[in-house]
């Protein structure tokens, strides 16, 4: 099996990073042959949006059978199940431990209705962000100034 974490180094020694799409790289763990890989991720580092479906698309390229990772967005985790790969929330610590607590049954698998879209999803901020919403400045639906209730 090949798990591969979210980190911060290029070893198993190095610490998991909670990010997805803007962690460093991501150290891969084959199971069966005791090697590690690491998948660089800092080419996706300078980009405004989209790092965590081009991250998404590296690491199903990679062969990963299971990903642990702390934040995601909802995009990167629909494709990563569609791709088959089992998706675990990492509580950090390092990439060893990471996986020493996959091996244990310690983490969380993120479920199907944990994929889905919409804000507060997967640790993500949603639409908007910063408490703003759709529409913002109380010019949204039923805001501020149009009169009548």
């Amino acid at each position: 099996m090949k798990i591969t974490v979210s980190a911060r180094g290029k070893t198993l020694d190095s610490d998991m990073d909670p990010r997805f799409g803007r962690s460093a790289g991501f150290v891969l763990f084959d199971t069966e042959t005791g090697q590690t890989v690491y998948l660089d991720n800092s080419a996706q580092l300078g980009l405004a949006q989209g790092t965590g479906i081009k991250a998404a698309q590296m690491i199903a390229d990679a062969g990963t059978d299971v990903l642990i990772t702390g934040q995601m967005g909802p995009k990167a985790a629909q494709a990563l199940s569609r791709s088959g790969i089992k998706l675990y929330v990492g509580t950090g610590g390092t990439v060893q431990e990471a996986i020493q607590s996959l091996e244990r049954n310690e983490l969380r698998e993120l479920a199907g209705d944990m994929l889905q879209a919409g804000p507060g999803k997967m640790g993500g901020r949603g639409m908007g962000g910063g408490g703003r919403g759709m529409g913002g400045g109380g010019r949204g639906m039923g805001g501020a100034g149009r009169g009548g209730f």
